[in-house]
């Protein structure tokens, strides 16, 4: 899938989001870039794939999300067989979580 995807505009794009360091930031970026849709249905993709590595099942998160047990197999395939970029961000994201969590308790 990355070969079909990397150019060298595309890895200017990936460039300047790694320019942004807040959510504030990520907001306004991504407002300009993409329609409000495309911000949402990523958004509902991630979601997906966070319940899906959390165990629940496709009637699970199609109830709690509303989306078709379609869209839950198109996300479950890429965690099985993708690039591995959901499960790098769901792992960064349990760790800094744990952090974070880690830090509220002993303050």
């Amino acid at each position: 899938m990355v070969g079909r995807l990397k150019n060298p505009e595309t890895d200017r794009l990936f460039k300047a989001i790694l320019q942004l360091d807040s959510i504030e930031e990520c907001y306004a970026f991504f407002e300009d870039l993409c329609t409000i849709g495309e911000v949402k249905s990523m958004t509902q993709r991630f979601q997906i794939a966070r319940l899906l590595a959390q165990g629940a099942t496709y009637a699970e998160i199609s109830a709690r999300t509303g989306v078709s047990t379609a869209t839950i197999s198109r996300v479950n395939r890429c965690l099985e067989y993708g690039a591995d970029g959901y499960r790098l961000i769901l792992e960064r994201l349990a760790v800094t979580e744990t952090d974070t969590e880690g830090k509220e308790a002993t303050e």
